[in-house]
């Protein structure tokens, strides 16, 4: 096997130079990385769930009860995660399935007392540390940031049905 000769070192950030589309493309996936629930080990730690499970108790808490499918529209996540997510908070006596009587074959997914009390629990600091690291824009300036960010995944969500890119 014959090694691609090395390109010289780059001093210049990552960025430098990309094309505006991979460049948005990039920032976003490690700015979401760095803002995850699970991005702090001390998160995971002090409450004993990690990021796909906050994403369910975070679904359910801000919408109400739902079935796992509605959790994988609404999250954007892809269904076995969903699903591992469910049993392990299953398991964990933080969630419980109940009837749902549009169709009886997909449970609506909501929380047992325990676990309405942990997502309360996380809420707050969730909260303040979202705040804390959006606190260098302004209230103008996260409120565009919210247009933008909704205009793009609305784009995406239509290009990737019309492209059947799922």
């Amino acid at each position: 096997m014959k090694i691609a000769p090395l390109p010289p070192a780059k001093i210049s950030p990552i960025t430098e130079g990309m094309p505006p589309e991979i460049h948005i493309s990039y920032q976003i996936t490690i700015v979401a990385n760095l803002m995850a629930f699970d991005g702090s080990i001390k998160n995971m730690d002090q409450f004993g769930i990690n990021f796909r499970e906050w994403r369910v108790l975070g679904t359910i808490g801000r919408i109400g009860p739902q079935t796992a499918r509605q959790i994988v529209d609404l999250s954007h996540q892809d269904k076995a995660t969903i699903s591992r997510a469910i049993t392990e908070l299953g398991q964990k006596g933080l969630v419980a399935k109940l009837p749902n009587k549009k169709h009886k074959r997909s449970p609506l997914i909501w929380f047992t007392e325990e676990g309405k009390a942990l997502y309360e629990r996380i809420l707050p600091p969730f909260s303040d540390q979202a705040a804390l690291f959006t606190e260098i824009l302004s209230k103008n300036e996260k409120q565009q940031l919210c247009h933008l960010l909704d205009k793009l995944k609305e784009h995406i969500e239509q290009v990737r049905v019309e492209q059947g890119l799922g």
